[in-house]
């Protein structure tokens, strides 16, 4: 909040004066580094104060499309290299729209890696026919924290050193080879942080992210889902996949982690080969705390199921899933592989509108029903309150230690009173529960 400081009701006119600008010149300049260059040099305009100070700034954040001739974007940015010439730029963001812009990156990024650069962010229109070359002789930064690539490609990596890196996002880039993403990884040795967004023209036939440092790790391989991924990451602790199939996926090494996030086709359990893919997958994420999927993987996990028990998930305390209105009992049955569930979070759908919704009629209610969940949220899609209503009964009949219920759906305000009245007579397990309806 701005504060401001009067002058005495007897001044004729009266003034105010704005405290920020007060601050010193490196407070103003740490506040306007957050702003979009456009909006830091906005400020220009308000005093005299504040003419230069965004020329301060050691951040470069601009898209070449806020300017209206390619030219004058050019010439911008380097007129904010001038006046950086001998200090150090903290962080370089640039959105290029124009397939001009190919010619200056590989110098851009060459100076502002002598600049003690820590945030280098660039991207390349995906409405360009091709990709921006960054040819180096050498990926060397000793100062690069978070490094963030999009439709580019990436040529003459012969040597990569990238010791401070903790953060790396590609998304639709290209490589040499497929050894040239393995250098990025593997030459990073405090890297935390992985997203790589892949397509099938890319050059990495198999990706291989080994690493003894990542902590996170998020795969979309949608473009991709033919190649080949392994993760061998011991300390990772979450770890999210899009993919179509997990079929030519290799965990080695999980470690323990913490957090699965999987939106993926699994395969057709009924051949022996693919089921016992499915298996080792199934034991490799078996001792996660907190497991989201995808509709298409849960409906996977059900026919697995139907041929086969599914390893016990022990250590499970979270599950956030979508699930067929078809497919309750499958559900429970998939509950009962979670002996120390607490937190349930289900999106209720019906996507095969020819079979019929089914009722959670299980006599005997899986055992974290009775012994650890405490916190179930529906979220539902469908016409009508009765299916959620039945499965909101179900949970709250069978859960010992239930402590919340929340229901959450574009109910008709008609039918807000009814439900809450249904919800209000239903016999609760649980004496302490709270119902909310959202």
């Amino acid at each position: 909040m701005v504060k401001t400081k009067i002058c005495d009701k007897g001044s004729s006119q009266g003034s105010e004066e704005d405290m920020i600008s007060q601050l010193p010149d490196h407070l103003i300049c740490q506040i306007l580094s957050h702003l979009p260059t456009k909006d830091a040099v906005r400020t220009s305009i308000l005093s005299t104060r504040w003419r230069n100070l965004w020329q301060l700034v050691p951040v470069l954040d601009l898209q070449s499309r806020e300017i209206r001739l390619f030219n004058e974007f050019v010439s911008f940015v380097g007129r904010f290299f001038d006046i950086h010439k001998d200090s150090c730029i903290q962080k370089l963001c640039l959105y290029i729209s124009d397939q001009a812009g190919k010619s200056y990156l590989t110098s851009w990024i060459d100076l502002v890696t002598r600049r003690r650069i820590q945030h280098l962010d660039i991207s390349h229109s995906f409405s360009s026919p091709e990709f921006g070359d960054i040819s180096l002789n050498q990926y060397t930064c000793d100062t690069l924290v978070h490094l963030r690539l999009s439709r580019l490609t990436m040529v003459n990596v012969e040597f990569v050193s990238l010791p401070c890196l903790k953060i790396l996002h590609l998304a639709f880039v290209k490589y040499t080879n497929e050894t040239t993403l393995d250098k990025l990884i593997s030459c990073s040795p405090v890297l935390e942080d992985l997203t790589i967004v892949k397509y099938a023209e890319d050059n990495a036939k198999v990706l291989q992210v080994r690493s003894q440092t990542l902590k996170r790790v998020d795969i979309h391989r949608w473009f991709d889902p033919h190649n080949g991924l392994v993760i061998d990451t011991p300390l990772l602790q979450c770890l999210r996949i899009r993919t179509h199939s997990i079929k030519n996926i290799e965990f080695i090494n999980l470690g323990f982690t913490t957090k699965v996030d999987i939106d993926a086709y699994l395969l057709d359990p009924n051949d022996l080969s693919n089921r016992s893919i499915m298996r080792d997958f199934f034991t490799s994420i078996s001792r996660v705390k907190s497991l989201v999927i995808s509709y298409a993987t849960i409906k996977d996990i059900f026919r697995y199921m139907e041929l086969e028990p599914l390893h016990q998930f022990c250590y499970l305390s979270e599950l956030s899933a979508i699930c067929s209105i078809c497919n309750l009992e499958m559900l429970l049955n998939l509950l009962k592989r979670c002996p120390k569930l607490e937190s349930l979070s289900l999106k209720l759908f019906n996507y095969d509108i020819k079979k019929k919704a089914e009722v959670m009629s299980s006599t005997v209610p899986p055992w974290c029903l009775v012994s650890s969940l405490k916190f179930v949220k529906l979220e539902s899609q469908l016409f009508g309150c009765g299916t959620e209503l039945k499965v909101a009964r179900y949970f709250l009949e069978n859960s010992t230690i239930l402590e919340k219920l929340t229901l959450r759906n574009d109910y008709c305000e008609e039918n807000v009173n009814h439900i809450r009245q249904t919800l209000h007579a239903i016999p609760r397990c649980s004496s302490t529960c709270e119902v909310v309806l959202l």
